[in-house]
């Protein structure tokens, strides 16, 4: 039970006492005395208790005269207990407001790479909802008194105060927050805010609240990163920069968002094929990332806004919080990045096993794959992306079951290994896309071009070899 209901609780008892001892002395009246009607009984109820000493309405039996000195005592008794209760949380209450304003400060004192939101309406307590159920450490500055102490009642650490003052956001730790939120009520304030916390923290992550369109050219001269409109994304989405996936999964079904930003940012995920384990921060300098919101290592274990220092082994994913490129530095890059697709893996010699139908196979097993990298990278439309995969899919079959023949056909010893290969080969491709919505991570290239090398260099050449020995004794 939260502080709120205990104290609508608290106060809901002492009505239903006084109500209760209203209607002790209301109808005790009214049957013990002679012909009283229920107004007179009331009457001299409130005389009563209160001690007026107005005098009785009516002449009292003897019965009477001792239910009035009993109830005198009732009334007088729940009286003081009553008002040394309210004494007593009145007290309490100024306590805990003074030792709980001092908690809070020291936890706000402690926190380090939090997030900080400006202004606690209708957008910020949606997006500070969401950040309490992502368990992100946050701060709310209110500057209202009333809302302030909502805030807090919801168990939020609160710094009550102007937001376009420095000290304020001082107070909430602005030099070791990791980002800032401004939904204040007018662009005039986010964008006065905005400039303040910028000078305060140059590397700030800085998302702005947007009234008035087309003002987001102003509020990023000012400092901001990101102007966002509600009316247009709604306040959850205001938070998605921040939290989208801290309470998801990995799962390829939840990537949609890599295909789209908000007002030039984007949430990319990266899964690490490779067996070399590297760090963080080679991935970030390749990727244009701004921070790393997540790592998730390949047993499941999570680690939030990881240093960029660590290392990521085969199997771990990230979640990166990307800046998008300009319309004209994309066009560069994809024409340069067409041009050279196939250049990047083309079909080399040293892939060659020596027996021709294969090597076909291998060739053309390599353009299916330089085919579906170029679909993604160049985003085209769904439905081409859907076509290259699944002919990449069904001729890998094709190929694996072609070669199984071969090799029955010349009774390769190694038969069975080969097959268990094809098969694991074949699983980790089809895993890839296990939720059938072709949506894919930036470095299934690495993943891809590392099956293909090393499956035709090691195991493949190895039958290669059985039978160029096999047909050289005969």
């Amino acid at each position: 039970m939260g502080q709120k209901d205990s104290l609508n609780l608290s106060k809901r008892i002492r009505v239903l006492i006084i109500l209760i001892v209203f209607a002790i002395g209301t109808f005790g009246f009214y049957y013990l005395g002679d012909d009283w009607t229920l107004l007179e009984a009331f009457y001299m109820t409130i005389i009563t208790i209160t001690t007026v000493g107005y005098g009785e309405v009516k002449p009292l039996s003897p019965a009477g005269e001792i239910f009035t000195i009993f109830f005198i005592i009732l009334g007088l008794s729940t009286a003081a207990i009553l008002a040394t209760q309210l004494a007593g949380e009145f007290i309490e209450n100024n306590f805990k407001s003074i030792f709980g304003a001092n908690k809070m400060k020291k936890k706000i004192a402690k926190l380090q790479n939090h997030y900080i939101v400006c202004g606690f309406g209708d957008i910020g307590s949606s997006i500070s909802e969401s950040l309490k159920e992502a368990s992100i450490p946050f701060i709310v500055i209110e500057n209202d008194e009333k809302i302030a102490e909502y805030a807090i009642m919801e168990q939020y650490l609160v710094v009550k105060g102007k937001a376009t003052y420095d000290s304020t956001l001082k107070e909430a730790g602005i030099d070791k927050a990791k980002g800032l939120v401004i939904c204040l009520g007018d662009d005039s304030l986010n964008m006065y805010v905005s400039l303040a916390a910028r000078e305060l923290n140059p590397d700030l992550l800085i998302l702005v609240r947007g009234y008035k369109a087309g003002g987001e050219k102003r509020m990023i001269r000012a400092g901001a990163n990101s102007v966002i409109y509600p009316l247009k994304l709604g306040g959850q989405q205001m938070a998605q920069l921040i939290i989208e996936e801290y309470a998801k999964t990995n799962k390829a079904s939840h990537l949609e968002i890599t295909t789209s930003g908000i007002m030039g940012y984007s949430l990319k995920m990266y899964k690490h094929y490779k067996d070399e384990s590297i760090p963080i921060t080679e991935i970030a300098q390749s990727t244009n990332a701004q921070s790393i919101v997540k790592l998730r290592r390949k047993d499941g274990t999570e680690m939030v806004n990881p240093s960029m220092e660590e290392m990521l082994n085969k199997g771990d994913n990230i979640l990166l919080l990307v800046k998008e490129e300009s319309e004209e530095d994309l066009a560069v890059k994809e024409k340069d990045s067409v041009e050279n697709l196939y250049r990047i893996y083309p079909w080399d010699e040293s892939y060659s096993i020596g027996i021709s139908s294969i090597d076909e196979e291998h060739k053309k097993l390599l353009a299916l794959i330089n085919r579906f990298l170029k679909s993604i990278h160049t985003q085209d439309e769904k439905e081409l992306i859907i076509s290259t995969f699944d002919n990449l899919v069904d001729y890998t079959g094709v190929h694996f079951a072609n070669e199984e023949s071969f090799m029955e056909k010349h009774k390769y010893p190694g038969l069975k290994d080969h097959k268990k290969e094809h098969r694991e080969l074949t699983r980790q491709v089809m895993e890839l896309n296990k939720n059938r919505d072709y949506i894919f991570t930036d470095s299934i290239a690495d993943f891809l071009i590392s099956w293909f090398t090393n499956h035709v260099l090691t195991t493949d050449k190895k039958y290669a070899a059985f039978i160029a020995e096999k047909e050289g004794m005969r």
